[in-house]
């Protein structure tokens, strides 16, 4: 083997390296394939950098006058500023560059701008949108920041259940893909009964709150409806406003009640006439239990108790039955229907405004009669035009809504503050 030596380079023929070695350690090579060793006499790359064992390896390229920017290039000599990475040393910022344009840039104080030069926040992303995605690209975005080691998140799943939810100290308060969830504004899915906002996908609404008004509903440019009620597509009614005056229009005013026997008797009809009783409604409830699927709050398990028992105040709905005299004093209104919501057998007593009343087989009214109660659950004439307490209510049309097996049959009226 022959070989050159200097106190800098040293020329190794056989396999055509070249050593710069000016203290003997072998600092430089370039090896016979072009790759350059630094620190290495064995580079696995083009550009290898290797520190001393143990040492943390420093790399530094400097400006000539410690003032200018400095530059990396990449790219070949026709296309070199098209892709470009720059230290600003005056403003101690980083850019990054692609096809001659700046990309990415940290400033000195940390913060972030992709595709902006400047940024007031830690991170500012300007373009057509930012996609992030799990591993199988599944168009999954997840934004988090952390309070107190709690997560409050953003994310938005398109492949999977198409959904937008928001996560607050991890409790969902916005996931309408998620009927138990839903819409949760200053609730908590533990607690819906805190002061906020609630609203399911399925269609409920339900605002709280501690003081004060819970809802407004206001029109600022004319009269006119402010709410609109609904049932499949026809309207049923409406609340509306005139200068000021608020109208309920198309409705009557009611109220729960229950027989003395608890029970559901489906022979009272709608329209039949009811009288009052002195015994009063009770409301009682069992204990409320958690139950799997619930979000259950820390140190909770299934099966214990969500809510206590107890027992509905009730100062003002007694019980009802169907009045069985004449001209009964104690008549409370006309039945409209049973309620199905629950495991009591309430009823729904129309007492004041627009209802149907029944009439009995045989017995004819006018517009304009006022009605008393027949003694059994039907009305009819009372006979003079004086109101009385025994008044029930005052025929607005002839026409049968609705005749029944025995005869019986529903006329429009308006019921007298049953």
């Amino acid at each position: 083997m022959s070989e050159i030596k200097t106190n800098k380079i040293t020329s190794l023929a056989s396999n055509n390296d070249i050593t710069l070695d000016p203290d003997g350690t072998g600092d430089v090579v370039v090896a016979a394939g072009h790759s350059v060793g630094i620190g290495t006499a064995a580079p696995d790359e083009y550009v290898h950098i290797k520190g001393a064992s143990g040492a943390a390896t420093d790399v530094q390229i400097q400006g000539g006058d410690d003032t200018n920017s400095v530059r990396l290039f990449m790219g070949g000599s026709s296309n070199r500023l098209n892709g470009r990475i720059v230290y600003d040393v005056a403003n101690n910022a980083m850019a990054l560059s692609t096809n001659g344009d700046e990309r990415l840039r940290v400033d000195s104080s940390g913060k972030v701008g992709i595709g902006a030069a400047s940024s007031n926040q830690t991170l500012h992303v300007q373009g057509n949108g930012l996609r992030l995605v799990n591993s199988s690209d599944t168009d999954a975005l997840h934004l988090f920041a952390y309070d107190n080691n709690h997560a409050t998140a953003f994310y938005y799943n398109a492949s999977g259940s198409n959904t937008v939810a928001f996560h607050s100290a991890d409790n969902s308060f916005f996931n309408p893909s998620n009927s138990d969830r839903g819409v949760l504004i200053g609730k908590t899915v533990s607690n819906t009964a805190n002061a906020g906002i609630e609203l399911k996908k399925e269609g409920f609404l339900g605002v709280t709150r501690d003081g004060g008004t819970p809802m407004g509903v206001r029109r600022n440019s004319n009269d006119g409806t402010l709410i609109s009620f609904v049932q499949a597509s026809s309207e049923e009614g409406t609340i509306s406003v005139s200068g000021s005056t608020v109208s309920y229009n198309g409705g009557h005013l009611s109220r729960w009640s229950r027989l003395t026997s608890g029970s559901k008797d489906t022979s009272i009809v709608k329209g039949t006439v009811l009288t009052n009783l002195d015994q009063m409604v009770v409301w009682s409830h069992s204990d409320e239990l958690w139950a799997e699927g619930d979000d259950l709050p820390d140190g909770v398990s299934v099966g214990d108790v969500k809510t206590a028992a107890y027992t509905e105040d009730n100062e003002q709905l007694n019980c009802m039955a169907v009045s069985s005299v004449e001209g009964d004093a104690n008549v409370a209104g006309v039945f409209v229907n049973w309620d199905d919501r629950d495991s009591y057998n309430d009823m729904n007593i129309a007492m004041t405004g627009d209802m149907v009343i029944r009439i009995a087989s045989g017995t004819t009214v006018a517009r304009g009669d006022l009605l008393m109660s027949a003694g059994d659950g039907t009305a009819k004439p009372q006979g003079d035009d004086i109101v009385r307490s025994k008044t029930i209510a005052k025929v607005t049309s002839t026409t049968k809504s609705h005749t029944y097996d025995d005869g019986s049959y529903l006329v429009p009226c308006v019921l007298m503050a049953c």
